[in-house]
C-alpha cells in the first residue's frame, strides 16, 4: 500500500500543477497539445530525478521512496503522451 501511494500521490500533485501552470498562455493550448506538454514535462522532471539519484551523489543511497517517485512520473508522462497520441489519432479520423 506504501509503495502505491508513493508512487501516485506525488506524481498526481506534480502534473496537477504542470496542468495548471502550462494550460496558460496566449492562445491557450487545446487537449491534445496540452496533455502531450504535460506528458513531456513530467517525463523531464522524472528523468531529472532520476539523473540525481543514479548519476549524481547529491541524493546519497538508493532510498526506495525516491524511486518510487520518479517511477511514478515517467510512468504518468508515459500514459499522458499516450493519450495524446490516442486524442491526434481521433482528430485524424474526423
Amino acid at each position: 500500500m506504501r509503495t502505491l501511494v508513493e508512487l501516485v500521490v506525488p506524481a498526481l500533485v506534480v502534473t496537477t500543477t504542470l496542468f495548471g501552470v502550462l494550460a496558460r498562455g496566449n492562445p491557450r493550448p487545446g487537449g491534445v497539445a496540452l496533455f502531450a506538454r504535460v506528458g513531456i514535462a513530467d517525463l523531464v522532471v522524472g528523468a531529472a530525478l532520476f539523473f540525481l539519484l543514479e548519476k549524481t551523489s547529491v541524493i546519497t543511497g538508493h532510498p526506495q521512496t525516491v524511486v518510487n517517485i520518479y517511477r511514478g512520473l515517467v510512468g504518468g508522462g508515459v500514459l499522458l503522451i499516450l493519450f495524446a497520441v490516442f486524442g491526434v489519432v481521433l482528430k485524424k479520423q474526423r
